[in-house]
């Protein structure tokens, strides 16, 4: 998990969930194995304030409490089963995104939160695909098709990490209370959804979909779209900004010193 990532977790947590330590939260990490030796991980700032964690990727190794066979069908995770769900640099690699964020939003009960970031900008890297990059509707957008309401939307634009070079997007959403006859539906329209992304689809599939009325239990967590709006990672990123860091700021010269060579000697 790269620099401006786990400062953006480490917002999240202490603005939105530090209130509830201490408290019984489950917390679900989306694509949680750790790559590299030494990578930095969600699970100690997690554990520290007694919350369960549970890692889930598509492959086993470091990190990984559940691998699923299939990233956007999470059979053996039931709904309504976590207060939060962590999703970190792991949209750029799918090629199905919003059956990614639907499946978030399947397993979160009521009034959990889910955190997403993915990059704006940056390199190709492929792990194993590189697919998408996030401008400013684009998360918001996911959580929509989802059927959840965002809480905050915000997307880097100032250089304010020493490694600067993502621009991360990121998206605060919660799962509204709904009625038990709207709950159903919704559940009906995300199982829906599952299907269609299945190559060998049947008529006898349409079976397994229940548009029965249900009342989970809801999350410890407030109704953060009832308080008033956050602009918090906004205002973490003018924080930084006016911070100087000699290093950050070279890097920035560079960068920019390496485009305009690029603009100079490209042919026209």
């Amino acid at each position: 998990m790269h620099e401006s990532a786990m400062d953006k977790f480490g917002v999240f947590v202490d603005a939105y969930l530090s209130s509830q330590s201490g408290t019984a939260l489950d917390v679900l990490d989306v694509g949680s194995r750790a790559i590299g030796e030494g990578s930095a991980t969600h699970r100690a700032a997690i554990l520290a304030h007694g919350w369960r964690y549970v890692g889930l990727d598509i492959e086993d190794g470091e990190n990984v409490d559940l691998k699923v066979s299939d990233g956007y069908d999470w059979e053996m995770v039931e709904d309504d089963s976590y207060d939060v769900v962590l999703c970190s640099q792991v949209l750029e690699h799918t090629r199905y995104p919003w059956r990614l964020t639907q499946e978030i939003a399947r397993v979160l009960r009521p009034l959990g939160l889910a955190f997403v970031t993915s990059p704006s900008s940056g390199h190709v890297h492929r792990y194993p695909e590189d697919c998408f990059r996030y401008y400013p509707d684009g998360l918001s957008a996911l959580a929509s098709a989802s059927g959840l309401l965002v809480v905050e939307a915000h997307v880097q634009s100032r250089l304010v990490y020493r490694s600067n070079l993502w621009l991360d997007a990121l998206l605060i959403a919660q799962k509204p209370m709904r009625s038990p006859n709207d709950a159903g539906r919704e559940r009906a329209r995300l199982q829906l959804s599952r299907l269609a992304s299945k190559s060998d689809l049947r008529p006898e599939n349409l079976g397994s979909v229940d548009f029965s009325p249900r009342a989970p239990r809801p999350s410890r967590l407030p109704d953060f779209l009832a308080l008033a709006p956050k602009s918090i990672f906004k205002d973490r990123d003018a924080a930084l900004a006016k911070t100087f860091d000699p290093v950050r700021r070279f890097a920035e010269a560079r960068r920019h010193f390496s485009r305009a060579i690029k603009v100079l000697t490209r042919p026209i």
